[in-house]
């Protein structure tokens, strides 16, 4: 018989049945606990992770909040705040609690294993502060837009501060897609030759098929880039950069028949697009 006023036992009951996995005595007991202790941080966080294993955002959402009212510290709750609010769509607090991981992963010992953002949750958070401000500019919703461009301004902070600690290829890409969305194309030509440099820093990329896959994807999009905005000098300089990638290509293989020829002619028809945009400028 447990006593109905015993917080402690209620929060024993709700650990082993989380160990058992039975959810439904779990949330029963800590629901019990926040009830009669409301600054029971650890039975919030609990009674949110009960949630989220049932797939209930909804629920969970209030529960971590009230969880990190009393303790902003637990990194745990931080990520269980970032994914349930991608799955609720408030993308601006997922971003929010993304800024608050890596502060927190900055300052805190290696050992105790925050994880860094995984490229599935930047990739996703970046089209959904894109698209939540395209969809504001067309829906004309002064407020709506205002809120939208604050979002853009806290994932350009993401981007930058992610960029200031990895120097993955992924990243500068989302980066990139990020800045031309919003119309800063400079910036994302910028990030494009990041990830241009960050691939070519992989041994053996020359003769590694994939790995030339994506330096010619890059490339193919810079010259779009190039293209639109119409700088001669700047494409002198492209066509130069592409000139070497075809010449360390060419110079990695020693049989002829082991060319990457699709790829090669790739780079030849950028060639032959720049000459012909420089030809008419």
């Amino acid at each position: 018989q447990i006593k109905p006023l015993s917080p402690f036992v209620w929060f024993r009951l709700g650990a082993l049945s989380m160990r058992l996995e039975d959810w439904a005595t779990a949330l029963q007991a800590f629901t019990e606990v926040v009830q009669q202790e409301p600054e029971e941080g650890d039975a919030w966080a609990n009674v949110a992770a009960v949630h989220m294993h049932n797939r209930n955002p909804g629920e969970a959402y209030p529960a971590l909040n009230e969880s990190l009212k009393l303790n902003r510290n637990n990194w745990r709750v931080w990520v269980g705040k970032l994914h349930t609010c991608m799955d609720l769509n408030k993308y601006d607090e997922a971003i929010q609690a993304s800024l608050v991981l890596m502060d927190l992963k900055a300052k805190r010992n290696q050992s105790e294993g925050i994880p860094a953002l995984e490229e599935r949750v930047v990739r996703a958070l970046v089209g959904a502060s894109v698209s939540k401000y395209n969809e504001a500019m067309k829906s004309g919703d002064t407020p709506a837009i205002d809120s939208s461009k604050r979002t853009l301004v806290r994932m350009r902070e993401l981007l930058s501060k992610l960029q200031s600690s990895m120097k993955e290829p992924w990243l500068y890409e989302a980066s990139a897609f990020f800045n031309e969305c919003i119309g800063q194309a400079d910036q994302a030509i910028d990030d494009l030759m990041r990830e241009y440099r960050s691939l070519i820093s992989f041994k053996s990329w020359e003769t590694d098929r994939s790995m030339l896959e994506r330096v010619c994807t890059v490339i193919t999009r810079m010259l779009a880039m190039h293209e639109e905005e119409g700088n001669v000098e700047a494409l002198k300089k492209f066509k130069f950069l592409v000139n070497g990638i075809i010449r360390k290509v060419k110079a990695a293989h020693f049989d002829p028949a082991q060319l990457p020829t699709l790829r090669l002619e790739e780079l030849d028809e950028v060639i032959k697009t720049i000459d012909a945009k420089i030809g008419t400028t």
